[in-house]
C-alpha cells in the first residue's frame, strides 16, 4: 500500500508539479518549486515501482536510505529561500515520514 501511494503521488507530481508545489504553499509556485517537484515526483514514481516490484526487505531499507538522503537534502533549500520555505519543509517531512514507514516495513517483509 506504501509504495502504491507512492507511486501514483510521483505520477501525478511529475505529470502536474506546479499544482502540487502550489497546493503545498497555498499560492502559485515558483519556477524552482516546480522543477523540484517534478524532480521529486520522478524519483516517488521510480522507487514505488521499484519497491513494488521486488517487495524485499532490502529493497524497503535502501528506499528508506533514499528517503532519509532526501530529506536531509531540504535542510539547505529550506535554508536558502524564503518564497518557497513551506514546500520544502513538507518535502522533507513528508520524505522523513517515509523513511520511518520504509524501515518498518523492511521489518515485516
Amino acid at each position: 500500500m506504501l509504495e502504491a501511494g507512492r507511486a501514483a503521488y510521483g505520477l501525478v507530481a511529475l505529470v502536474a508539479p506546479q499544482r502540487v508545489a502550489a497546493l503545498v504553499l497555498g499560492r502559485p509556485a515558483g519556477e524552482a518549486a516546480t522543477r523540484v517537484a517534478r524532480l521529486l515526483g520522478a524519483r516517488h514514481l521510480a522507487q514505488g515501482v521499484a519497491v513494488l516490484a521486488t517487495g524485499s526487505a532490502p529493497a524497503h531499507r535502501v528506499g528508506g536510505g533514499v528517503d532519509a538522503l532526501h530529506a536531509a537534502s531540504m535542510v539547505p533549500w529550506a535554508a536558502l529561500t524564503r518564497t518557497d520555505r513551506r514546500y520544502y519543509v513538507t518535502s522533507g517531512v513528508a520524505a522523513a515520514t517515509l523513511a520511518l514507514l520504509e524501515w518498518q516495513a523492511s521489518r515485516r517483509v
